[in-house]
């Protein structure tokens, strides 16, 4: 549904005041008969400059009007209405002698459902501007559309190009724009995208121009935007309805990164908004600049392409959260029936500063684009050459790289357990490790083992004996949930450490964690380790206590299951150090549904009749 215009003269922008005379023309082309210039109906064109006059008198506060100056009908014209809507324009304005002087306006109606804009039909309107309050309109034959369309093409003559809406095939949600240009290729300026607003796609209503236009034209009274300046820190500002005529109704701030003009308004279902701030396009709007001159840029939700002419989607809900493609985010915090409340943030000077300074101890190189908020608690930060610097309040501004960086985007960031990062990387530990500490724990590497995190009570334990340079060596996995009974495991070099709530951490290594392992772990009989295994025994012995009984180990013998009444017997014996020594097995089935465990001085038989027996 377009309707083409071209602005030879950008009207500029200035605050303008004129009453626009307008000379109203239904033109007889040659290949047009009487008849068919009758078929344009006068009433509804007479309406449709009416209609337009009290559109941009509301808009501009009164300081600009429309209005009939004097009607030529049925005027013979050598143009066809098949030509295109330049030469129509030109042929007649020579024809009639008519003058682009200022507070004129040419509006011509042709005997034609469409408008031909180089060689293209299916347009309802085109118009040139020559001058900030005055310009010429060329309109098919008067349909529903003739109002909207008049007062959209008398934008155009007040300077105005089209409301647009940012389409990107990856979906960001904000790019670059300059000078005839938006992005880098995957984002586009998709024309009339804005169906929330006049200089949009053609609708049977006239909604109210949008803030980016409005500024730019320098329509109103001049209070009704309040402007933020270049923004430093955050703001929470309250938005009234953009339609109504409330004053600092609207917001605009300088982003301090890229130095582009952002506008945030409330269309709410108010005066000319009533009938297209419905459903999902009822809400918080985010703008900016076109690549054209006089051209506005709608930042919607998603900027994934929808289909057909009129997007359903194109303001921001409550919670919803934008963040400008220089890191400023805009938070939408509540929208009621009358209002709405809208939080945004950028990085101070100061925190760009913290952010350089971590950059500039860890040689990461230059800064790839401005500091950006949007982490958890406020927090900011920014990409260099080599690596990434992340600040928090809590924390300060520290290194983020390489294979430690990569642990922490998987353990959730600042956002998971670990949370931000207290120290830079650190290295000098055995075989050419390093590591970095965060609030909720740290994050280990190795060249053989990677980079794996390192927390809680397990930590705790590990560094109880050590860390890496200490009998289990570096972690060779993270820590991994989810055990029976809400326990946890990780994997060292040279072992294990188990934790759950009822037995805390706990070391679990060599031939003792083997027979462990053998009997099930912690879902098996033995359940987890309450002790870290205990040296010193006869003959170099050691042993590890469980919640269902213990593993005992001797050089001679290896790692045995010890448990229930046989282990009670051999306790009542001395264990090690009694007449039967050390096991010699774990317990197995015997003859009869007896269980029996072997030592070295004989073996303990368990009977369901007669119950222990030791038998040297």
């Amino acid at each position: 549904m377009p309707h083409r215009t071209f602005v030879r003269q950008s009207a500029g922008v200035g605050a303008r005041a004129a009453d626009i005379k307008v000379t109203l023309v239904t033109a007889k082309t040659r290949d047009k008969s009487v008849a068919d210039v009758a078929s344009v109906d006068v009433t509804k064109a007479k309406a449709a400059v009416t209609s337009a006059g009290d559109y941009w008198r509301t808009i501009s506060d009164g300081k600009l009007t429309i209005s009939l100056a004097s009607l030529r009908l049925g005027f013979v014209t050598s143009a066809s209405s098949a030509d295109n809507f330049d030469v129509i324009l030109e042929t007649i304005t020579r024809e009639l002698g008519w003058k682009a002087d200022p507070g004129q306006a040419l509006v011509v109606f042709i005997p034609r459902s469409d408008v031909v804009v180089y060689s293209v039909g299916g347009n309802l309107g085109a118009g040139w501007s020559s001058g900030a309050t005055t310009g010429r309109i060329v309109m098919p034959l008067t349909s529903g559309f003739t109002s909207p369309v008049l007062a959209h093409e008398f934008g155009h003559v007040f300077g105005l190009q089209h409301a647009n809406s940012l389409d990107c095939s990856s979906g960001r949600a904000d790019t670059a724009v300059t000078a005839w240009a938006v992005g880098n290729g995957e984002c586009y300026a998709r024309e009339y995208g804005d169906g929330t607003d006049l200089m949009g796609v053609s609708q049977f209503a006239q909604p109210y121009l949008n803030a980016a236009l409005y500024d730019y034209g320098s329509f109103g009274s001049g209070d009704e935007i309040r402007d933020l300046g270049t923004l430093q820190g955050s703001q929470t500002v309250t938005l009234l309805p953009w339609a109504s005529n409330a004053a600092a109704r609207a917001v605009k701030f300088k982003d301090p990164g890229s130095g582009e003009i952002y506008y945030i308004q409330l269309r709410l279902p108010v005066g000319y908004d009533s009938a297209t701030a419905v459903n999902g396009n009822k809400g918080i709007q985010i703008l900016k600049a076109g690549p054209e001159p006089g051209s506005s840029l709608l930042l919607p939700p998603s900027t994934l392409a929808f289909s057909g002419w009129y997007g359903s989607n194109l303001a921001w809900q409550r919670g919803g959260v934008f963040t400008t493609y220089s890191g400023v985010q805009i938070r939408v915090n509540d929208i009621t029936s009358t209002s709405a409340s809208v939080t945004i943030d950028s990085v101070s000077p100061a925190i760009v500063s913290q952010l350089d300074a971590a950059a500039a101890r860890n040689s990461l190189g230059s800064p790839l684009r401005a500091a950006a908020l949007g982490l958890a608690n406020n927090g900011a930060y920014r990409d260099y050459q080599r690596g990434t610097a992340v600040w928090s309040a809590a924390s300060g501004a520290y290194e983020s790289t390489g294979a430690i960086r990569n642990t922490w985007l998987w353990s959730g960031m600042e956002r998971g357990p670990l949370g931000y990062p207290v120290t830079d990387e650190k290295g000098g530990l055995v075989s050419g490790g390093a590591y970095q500490m965060y609030q909720g724990g740290a994050i280990v590497w190795s060249p053989s083992t990677g980079a794996h995190t390192s927390r809680g009570a397990i930590r705790v334990a590990w560094g109880g004996v050590g860390y890496e340079s200490g009998s289990l060596g570096y972690p060779t996995a993270s820590e991994v949930g989810g055990l029976k009974d809400g326990g946890s495991n990780q994997d060292f070099q040279r072992g294990s450490i188990v934790w759950s709530p009822a037995t805390g951490a706990r070391i679990s290594t060599g031939a003792i964690r083997s027979t462990w392992v053998w009997s099930g772990l912690q879902n098996g009989a033995l359940g987890y380790p309450y002790t870290n295994e205990i040296k010193g025994l006869r003959d170099g012995g050691a042993y590890q206590m469980f919640e269902g009984g213990g593993i005992v180990w001797s050089p001679a013998t290896g790692a045995h299951v010890s448990k229930g009444g046989i282990r009670n017997a051999w306790a009542s014996l001395g264990f090690e150090n009694g007449p039967l020594g050390y096991p010699t097995s774990s317990e197995y089935s015997g003859p009869g549904g007896t269980v029996i465990q072997n030592f070295q001085g004989g073996r303990i038989v368990w009977s369901p009749g007669s119950g222990v027996q030791v038998i040297s």
